[in-house]
């Protein structure tokens, strides 16, 4: 079941990508840049400001291309993805809500955070800033990504369920 407080998927209206691209950076800008930082855990939650090349030579940032696209060293929209995008916010504004599982598993790169809406197939995850002494003085979270989870995904986020460190 849709829980209430998540917001209507968006549409697109396949004119062109420049014109999905600046709509989806209007939600983006709306929900992570003009208001204020979504508290997860009791971690402030940033995005990456650091541009990302891949995408549109440069003008975005990573933290929103990898929240709307998919690819390595081509970045393309991810319309699975990208309808989502109101949704990031929404989950990490409610993430202590019976319908997100949010857990905790210890990886390579340091303690990613899953916050997964299992009946709608979407996940946010986040991981702490890199830079121990950025951790130190300020520890954050960052927003690692966003996506659509397809049923081949579901067993791979039940399994990292499965062996989480601790669950929110």
């Amino acid at each position: 079941m849709t829980p209430e407080w998540l917001p209507a998927p968006l549409r697109f209206s396949g004119s062109s990508v420049e014109n999905d691209y600046r709509k989806l950076f209007e939600v983006f800008e709306n929900d992570f840049i003009n208001s204020s930082r979504a508290i997860v855990d009791g971690y402030e939650v940033l995005v990456n400001s650091s541009s990302d090349p891949s995408v549109m030579g440069g003008v975005y940032t990573y933290g929103f291309t990898h929240l709307v696209t998919h690819g390595d060293e081509d970045r393309a929209i991810d319309y699975d993805r990208a309808v989502k995008l109101p949704w990031v916010r929404a989950i990490l504004d409610n993430y202590t809500e019976p319908e997100v599982t949010a857990f905790c598993v210890d990886q390579p790169k340091g303690e990613t955070m899953y916050l997964w809406l299992a009946d709608e197939d979407f996940v946010v995850t986040l991981r702490a800033l890199k830079s121990k002494k950025e951790r130190e003085l300020n520890p954050r979270k960052i927003i690692v990504t966003a996506y659509h989870v397809y049923s081949y995904g579901r067993k791979d986020l039940q399994r990292l369920y499965g062996r989480s460190t601790r669950q929110l």
